[in-house]
């Protein structure tokens, strides 16, 4: 296939922090596998960037963690990551099947702002002003399994990045409150046709079908 608009048919795709995923790899291979003559030129960036650089017309599409409310542009959600909380092996709230957001405050808490989630921000925003203290904002899910592996606090995370990093010491327990979702969401612009960036977001929304179906049957 190719994009009757450019004889040599690519797409230029923004990702924001936080959005690779083994989602986002199986999306990938499918998009070789299906279309092997599609050049893909990633730009990692800001999801403020994303944004402006869609606008602009630098990028074709975009990944992030954040939903998009911008006129010009088009927001579909993908895949659902679950958030749960992140501790050392030896911490005593492991004794507990599930926490609650107040069980967490008797610790520092880590939190990365890139995984976005309104409600959870909400929640947080909620508590006393003490409590609020509480909460440290990290740069990176590197720098979270860091603190929290050298047993300096709890980390609140996706919890699939917590299953994939047991190599730091970490591991998780679930947020009885909620839901609390990573949600990764394909931007690009409305009413603009695009047939790359079309096929694409088809198949995107295939790997976030088929990834549901497999969380339904755990």
């Amino acid at each position: 296939m190719h994009d009757a608009t450019s004889q040599f048919p690519h797409l230029r795709l923004a990702i924001a922090p936080g959005v690779p995923s083994s989602c986002f790899s199986s999306l990938l291979a499918l998009q070789r596998a299906e279309e092997p003559e599609i050049t893909i030129a990633f730009f990692e960036t800001s999801s403020d960037d994303l944004v402006t650089g869609i606008d602009e017309g630098r990028y074709d599409a975009g990944m992030s963690l954040r939903a998009v409310s911008a006129p010009s542009l088009k927001s579909q959600p993908l895949w659902i990551e679950n958030i749960a909380v992140a501790m050392p092996l030896w911490s005593p709230l492991l004794a507990q099947t599930k926490l609650t957001i107040a069980e967490l405050l008797d610790y520092p808490v880590f939190r990365w702002p890139a995984e976005s989630c309104s409600l959870l921000d909400q929640r947080l925003s909620s508590l006393p002003s003490l409590s609020r203290q509480s909460v440290q904002h990290v740069t990176s899910f590197d720098m979270l399994a860091l603190w929290v592996g050298a047993g300096y606090g709890v980390g609140i995370t996706a919890q699939s990045r917590i299953e994939r990093a047991d190599a730091w010491g970490i591991t998780a327990r679930p947020l009885a409150e909620g839901p609390y979702e990573v949600v990764t969401h394909l931007q690009r612009l409305k009413g603009r046709t695009n047939a790359v960036s079309e096929r694409f977001e088809r198949r995107a929304m295939q790997v976030a079908k088929d990834s549901a179906v497999q969380s339904n049957t755990r």
